[in-house]
């Protein structure tokens, strides 16, 4: 058990500080976030510095950078540890889960963190479409995650085709999450939501969603 956590156990007061503390970074990063978005739309990728997101979003640049790499990272929304994040979750839960059922309550609970706002998202599927060479920074972001995800699976799987099995698994996991924000932006439907009826749809072709 760590410091943190026999803090969060003993002292509901501790506990509380933290989860403000977390919040108002989680609200200073979103507001970097639509800053970075909003002026991309405004200005272009190449125009825009992370000193105008800060001043943007009302921060100083050291903010910023205490909380993106680059200004990419904030326009992405990729804070920089999602990997790590997931290669954890993804362990903890191989110790109690069965391969398949661990990998997809990973990516279910990937998405539960993913914030809540319709406006921002449409607003992030107008500055993907304004700036083709975003795509190749967000897949490269995804390539380095699926390949430490692999690496987890590979060594929990059993058998000459391990890597291969893991790697199936990994790929179709991240189609179905793809489907599955798809189908958010188009019913207007939360992301768990339709995460879950993507899954129902894959498991049970013949199920009328």
């Amino acid at each position: 058990m760590t410091f943190a956590q026999t803090t969060d156990d003993h002292d509901p007061a501790g506990s509380e500080e933290l989860g403000l503390r977390e919040q108002k970074k989680r609200q200073t990063r979103m507001a970097m976030h639509r800053a970075a978005l909003e002026l991309v739309v405004e200005h272009g990728l190449s125009a825009v510095t992370a000193q105008m997101i800060a001043e943007r979003a009302g921060v100083s640049t050291r903010t910023f950078f205490n909380h993106w790499a680059t200004k990419e990272s904030a326009i992405l929304g990729v804070i920089g540890d999602e990997g790590k994040r997931a290669v954890t979750s993804l362990r903890d839960k191989l110790e109690v889960m069965p391969v398949r059922d661990a990998m997809r309550a990973m990516m279910r609970e990937a998405i539960a963190n993913i914030p809540v706002d319709q406006g921002l998202r449409e607003l992030k599927k107008q500055v993907m479409e304004q700036e083709p060479a975003l795509h190749l920074v967000n897949s490269g972001n995804l390539q380095a995650m699926q390949t430490e995800l692999v690496e987890v699976l590979e060594q929990a799987l059993e058998g000459e085709f391990a890597r291969d099995h893991a790697v199936i698994l990994v790929q179709v996991s991240f189609a179905l999450t793809r489907s599955a924000f798809a189908i958010s932006m188009r019913r207007g439907i939360d992301l768990v939501g339709a995460f879950d009826q993507v899954i129902a749809l894959y498991d049970e072709p013949d199920i009328d969603l």
